[in-house]
């Protein structure tokens, strides 16, 4: 073959490589923008498909927490009906659940995959010990990694800066319910009128002291106020009790008539069952406290501890914990018609995320918090 004869052969072969990777880059593209995507680039599924085959190898995945039994039954019988695996809950209160946790781990015993709780709990205790794993590689389903699905567009972690504890549920915690009979509403405008006189003796706290939702609203307080507020708050014979339940009936009662750190489905609870009790906003504003879920290290069923955080986090786990925790959640695409009124988030309300200053104070004001009322809880 003559010298010009390859040039223009090589020139042919070199313009039919380039039409040929013209065309295959222009097909890709069409796919992708078709919303068509190849084998290979559903790695998602894959990596689901491998999950679900190893959890149901397991056949377990154990969860802490300190939910109550209507909550444990409606998310183990939704997660086993949907992939036959058990889900065994170790219950308890945060301070008996952490010790024991603690206690088995420094003997070699790994019997917790995830731990499901607040900031008093999660972000104070267990991750300062180092015993968490960050969830972020853990998120598998692209409906949960959608930042356009959770509310305020991205995902709520509790420490932004580190991502051990992401909520799941987040919902208004109106720090003070009143008796409709007994207290106006004018007269408590502002947190500041819990310290008249007149109403010295009549209000009962949720324990400030100990990691919950009595102790959320005393951070709250000690940060939207101050901490002189809540020593003079103290001078008022404060009625603390461990027993949420009571509280709430207290209030209905009258026999006493404010009440700081009532659960909020037990307020929607006894309004429904027409008690005189309201939830009374202040011009100082409102909290939210959430729950979360966070990953332990060395889980003993490492796939089902993933199926079951990936299932709690979407559309379909969350329906189910939210009405079974009567909260809503931190998805934005949750219905909430089955919530009352007060335990619902409004658009364009601005909201205290009292677990995020738990993260940065809260061992603090728990401090604070023991040292005012400590004596008194035992």
């Amino acid at each position: 073959m003559k010298r010009q004869e390859i040039i223009y052969f090589s020139a042919f072969i070199l313009s039919s490589l380039l039409v040929l990777s013209s065309a295959s880059s222009t097909g890709a593209a069409t796919a992708k923008a078709s919303g068509k995507v190849s084998p290979a680039k559903n790695t998602w599924q894959q990596e689901w498909d491998q999950c679900l085959a190893g959890a149901k190898k397991e056949g377990r995945v154990v969860v802490a927490s300190s939910v109550g039994q209507e909550v444990r039954n409606a998310l183990g019988k939704a997660f086993t009906g949907k992939y036959g695996v058990e889900v065994e809950f170790i219950q308890g209160k945060p301070t008996e659940l952490i010790p024991k946790v603690m206690t088995e781990r420094r003997a070699g015993i790994f019997s917790v995959d995830l731990f499901v709780g607040g900031a008093g709990s999660i972000d104070t205790s267990l991750a300062p010990a180092g015993v968490l794993e960050l969830i972020d590689d853990e998120l598998i389903l692209p409906e949960v990694l959608d930042k356009k699905a959770w509310w305020g567009g991205d995902l709520f972690w509790c420490d932004p800066d580190q991502h051990y504890h992401l909520m799941f549920l987040a919902d208004p915690q109106p720090a003070i319910i009143i008796n409709t009979k007994l207290v106006r509403s004018d007269e408590l405008k502002s947190y500041r009128d819990l310290l008249n006189p007149k109403w010295k003796g009549k209000i009962a706290w949720f324990d400030p002291t100990m990691a919950g939702q009595g102790q959320g609203i005393f951070i709250g307080l000690a940060n939207l106020m101050d901490i002189q507020f809540l020593r003079d708050l103290g001078k008022q014979e404060l009625i603390f009790t461990r027993d949420s339940r009571l509280q709430a009936e207290w209030v209905a009662r009258g026999k006493y008539p404010i009440g700081l750190g009532v659960k909020t489905e037990l307020i929607t609870e006894f309004i429904q069952a027409e008690a005189p009790v309201s939830v009374n906003p202040v011009a100082e504003g409102t909290f939210v406290l959430g729950t979360g879920i966070a990953l332990m290290k060395n889980m003993p069923n490492p796939h089902a501890a993933k199926l079951f955080l990936n299932w709690l986090l979407s559309r379909e786990g969350q329906i189910v914990a939210s009405k079974a925790y009567g909260r809503q959640s931190t998805r934005a695409d949750i219905p909430t018609d089955f919530l009352g009124k007060f335990g619902v988030r409004k658009a364009g309300e601005k909201y205290v995320k009292v677990d995020r200053i738990i993260v940065q104070r809260g061992k603090e004001y728990e401090k604070i918090a023991q040292e005012m009322w400590g004596h008194l809880m035992k």
